[in-house]
C-alpha cells in the first residue's frame, strides 16, 4: 500500500505539476482579456463535469465499493452510470450553453469565437463521458498510478502545446480551450484499453436495481450539483455584470495558484474515496485521516501567501503582481473550500448524502447578507464573498457525522456527551 501510494503521489506530483506549469504559463502570457475568456471557459468545463457526473459517480462508486472485487457487479454498475449521466446531460447541457454564451458575451468575446468555443465544450463533454467515472474502475483495482502516469504524459505535451502556441503567436482562448480537449481525447484509447483488461468481456446489461439506486443518489444531489455550480457563477455573474475583464482575470489567475494543491486532491481522490467508501471498521478514524491529507496542505499555501506573497504572484506573472491583499484572501478561500470539499466527498461516496440539501440554506443566507457589508464592486471583497461559501457544506458534513452516528454507522466513532439512540 505505502509503494503504491508513493508511486501514486509522485506520478500525481509529475502530472499536476506540469498541469500548474501550464496554467501558470497561461496567465503570464495571455492577455488580460484572453484570459478573462479562458477563466469563463474553465469554470464552465468544470460546471459541467460536476453536473454530468458528480451524483452519478456518487452512486457508482458506492456500488462498486460494497461489492467489488466482483468485476460483473461493476460491470453491471458501469453500464448503468453511463446510462444516467447520458440521460443528466440532455437536462443539463442546454441551459449551460447558454450561460457559457452569456457570460462569454459580457467579458468581449466575438460571436464565432463564442461558436467556436460552445463546440469545444461539447467536444469536451463526449471525450469526458468516455473516461471519467470509468476510470474508478481503475482505482478500485489498484491501477491508480497507471492512469496518474497517463495524465502525466498528457500534461507534459499540454506545456509542450502551450509552448509551441506562444513561440507562432497563437496563444488565444480557442486555440488554448482547443488544446485542452485535444488532451482530454487522448485520453480515450488508454483508459479503454485498461477498463477492457479489468472488466469481463462478455456482454452484462445494467441492473434495474443499480439504475435505480444511481438515479435516487444522483437526483437526491444534482439540486445541490446546481447550487454549487451557481456558487462559482455567481462570482463570474457579478464580475461580468459590471463588466469587470480585469477583475475575472485576476479571479482566474488567482485560482491558478490552487493548482499547487491538485497533486494531494488527486491521492485522495485515487486511494482515500476507494477505500473510504469500502471500509469497514475505524471509519471516523479513516475519515479524520483522508480528511488531514487533503486539507492541511491547503493552509500551508496560506503561510506561504502571508509570509512571501511575491514569491506565488511570480508565478502568475507581472499582470498580477500588486494583489498581494487579494491573494491571501485568495489562498483562504482555496484552502477551506478544498478541505471542506475533500472531507465532503469522503463521506458522499459512501453514499452519506442525505442531508446536503442543508448547504442551500444556509449559503443563501451568506449570499443575503454578505452584500450588507462588501462591496462586490472591488476584487478583494468579491474573494471574501467567494471564501464564504465552504460554510454550507461545513454545516452538512457535521449533521451528516451526527447521522452516521446515530444509525450506527461510525461504531468505532467517539463523540464525547452524544447521547446512544435508543
Amino acid at each position: 500500500m505505502l509503494i503504491k501510494l508513493t508511486k501514486f503521489f509522485f506520478g500525481s506530483v509529475v502530472a499536476q505539476g506540469l498541469g500548474a506549469v501550464a496554467g501558470l504559463l497561461l496567465a503570464r502570457w495571455m492577455t488580460i482579456e484572453d484570459y478573462a475568456i479562458f477563466t469563463v471557459m474553465m469554470v464552465i468545463t468544470g460546471a459541467m463535469s460536476v453536473l454530468t457526473k458528480g451524483g452519478v459517480n456518487l452512486g457508482f462508486s458506492a456500488i462498486v465499493g460494497r461489492t467489488w472485487p466482483n468485476r460483473t457487479r461493476a460491470t453491471q454498475a458501469l453500464n448503468a452510470a453511463m446510462k444516467e449521466r447520458r440521460i443528466i446531460s440532455l437536462w443539463v447541457l442546454p441551459p449551460l450553453l447558454l450561460v457559457a454564451g452569456w457570460l462569454l458575451l459580457r467579458n468581449h468575446a466575438t460571436p464565432e469565437l463564442i461558436a467556436g468555443l460552445l463546440v469545444l465544450l461539447l467536444l469536451q463533454w463526449e471525450f469526458d463521458m468516455r473516461t471519467r467515472v470509468v476510470d474508478q474502475i481503475l482505482m478500485f483495482a489498484n491501477r491508480a498510478a497507471i492512469t496518474q502516469a497517463l495524465d502525466a504524459v498528457l500534461a507534459l505535451l499540454r506545456v509542450l502545446g502551450v509552448l509551441g502556441l506562444y513561440f507562432y503567436a497563437l496563444l488565444q482562448p480557442l486555440g488554448v480551450v482547443a488544446l485542452g480537449v485535444v488532451g482530454a481525447g487522448l485520453r480515450i484509447p488508454f483508459i479503454g484499453r485498461w477498463i477492457r483488461q479489468e472488466l469481463p468481456k462478455k456482454n452484462i446489461i445494467s441492473s434495474i436495481e443499480d439504475r435505480a439506486e444511481i438515479r435516487r443518489i444522483t437526483r437526491r444531489q444534482l439540486p445541490l450539483e446546481v447550487f454549487f455550480v451557481l456558487q462559482s457563477q455567481i462570482v463570474l455573474a457579478i464580475l461580468a455584470w459590471y463588466a469587470a475583464t480585469d477583475q475575472t482575470a485576476s479571479i482566474g489567475a488567482l485560482g491558478r495558484i490552487g493548482q499547487l494543491l491538485l497533486p494531494i486532491q488527486a491521492v485522495v481522490q485515487a486511494f482515500g474515496i476507494p477505500r473510504f467508501s469500502s471500509a469497514k471498521q475505524h471509519i471516523f478514524r479513516d475519515w479524520l485521516l483522508w480528511s488531514a491529507v487533503g486539507g492541511l496542505p491547503g493552509f500551508g499555501l496560506v503561510v506561504i501567501a502571508y509570509f512571501s506573497p511575491a514569491m506565488l504572484l511570480f508565478l502568475i506573472g507581472p499582470h498580477y503582481a500588486n494583489l498581494h491583499y487579494e491573494l491571501l484572501i485568495g489562498t483562504l478561500g482555496m484552502a477551506a473550500a478544498a478541505a471542506v470539499a475533500n472531507a465532503w466527498k469522503l463521506l458522499a461516496h459512501r453514499g452519506w448524502n442525505h442531508r446536503a440539501w442543508l448547504q442551500v440554506p444556509v449559503v443563501l443566507i451568506w449570499c443575503v447578507t454578505a452584500p450588507l457589508f462588501l462591496d462586490l464592486t472591488k476584487l478583494d471583497q468579491v474573494l471574501w464573498f467567494q471564501a464564504g461559501f465552504p460554510l454550507g457544506l461545513c454545516v452538512v458534513i457535521f449533521f451528516e457525522l451526527i447521522a452516521a452516528h446515530y444509525r450506527g454507522d461510525l461504531s468505532n466513532m467517539a463523540i464525547a456527551n452524544l447521547p446512544k439512540e435508543r
